[in-house]
């Protein structure tokens, strides 16, 4: 156990130098010019903002798991920010399902990986209720030229999914004894009012990190109006949502998408750059950093 605390917490720092010194170094310029001027009411502000995404977040895991067991919020806290830095190097930080099953008891495990990936689902489905009309607006409003194949295939892939998923639903899936038929049973045996407020906790999660990426726009020196940028940003998450990331190439993936719908529609590059960095920093690298003490405290729960 050691071993494996040393292991995630050595990879967990190397993965944050590595990703940091390789940002661009007019980007680095840009971003600490803002930061060193007279500004720090506005990055307490930043800070404050980031600090309510991630309440949303853990109040959201305290919810989800309430039907197994009441925790407070300091273990809530425990669970969300070790799980975020334990699980960097794992494709889209699936490697949080593992780590949150670990602090309850092993005749839980599996329960809780059903509660997690319900909490997903939920932040998934308020990035799709806002993102899609981003989207579709981007699409028209800057006239980008989408071959007719693309939107069929992708309403062809979802349709499969969907018959495999009815035709193999009593088949197991990866983990031992789970099928769809039971995981989908298990979620509706929770109550409505716990899933209701995942839901609403998601769909607040996700207007604050929003709006926290439109103020980090605007102190980096983009002269953009709320409304214009609503479909940018929304467009940006629904997209950077889909595609598989790995923890270092986080600001790779999103700041190529942002680049791109910003650039298309007529602003600078370097501060959306700059402002993907500071999100990055705000949202994941300092709760990492925060979490790699947890995971250095971490016990596992007895069986």
């Amino acid at each position: 156990m050691i071993a494996l605390k040393v292991l995630i917490l050595g990879a967990t720092f190397w993965f944050i130098f590595n990703r940091l010194s390789s940002l661009d170094r007019t980007a680095w310029e840009t971003f600490s010019t803002a930061l060193s001027g007279q500004n720090l009411t506005y990055i307490l502000l930043f800070i404050l903002v980031a600090g309510c995404n991630w309440l949303l977040e853990i109040t959201k895991w305290r919810t989800i798991v309430s039907p197994i067991r009441k925790i407070n919020f300091r273990e809530s806290a425990r669970h969300c920010l070790s799980a975020l830095s334990a699980s960097l190097w794992t494709p889209n930080r699936i490697g949080e399902y593992g780590v949150k099953a670990l602090y309850f008891h092993k005749e839980e495990r599996k329960k809780v990986m059903v509660l997690n990936l319900f909490s997903n689902l939920s932040q998934m489905f308020a990035t799709l209720l806002f993102g899609i009309p981003g989207l579709l607006y981007f699409v028209f409003r800057y006239q980008i030229d989408i071959p007719a194949w693309k939107p069929l295939l992708i309403l062809t892939i979802v349709l499969l999914l969907l018959v495999f998923g009815y035709a193999f639903r009593k088949k197991q899936l990866l983990i031992r004894g789970l099928t769809i038929q039971k995981l989908l049973k298990f979620i509706t045996s929770i109550s409505l009012e716990v899933r209701s407020r995942v839901v609403l906790l998601s769909l607040f999660r996700y207007i604050v990190f929003a709006s926290l990426f439109y103020l980090l726009l605007v102190f980096f020196g983009i002269e953009i109006g709320l409304s214009q940028s609503i479909p940018l940003i929304t467009a940006m998450y629904l997209i950077a949502s889909v595609l598989p990331s790995f923890f270092f190439t986080e600001v790779a993936i999103k700041g190529g998408v942002a680049l791109w719908l910003f650039s298309m529609a007529g602003y600078n590059e370097i501060p959306v750059l700059c402002t993907v960095t500071a999100m990055w920093l705000l949202n994941f690298v300092f709760p990492a950093v925060l979490g790699s003490f947890y995971v250095g405290q971490f016990k596992l729960a007895s069986t």
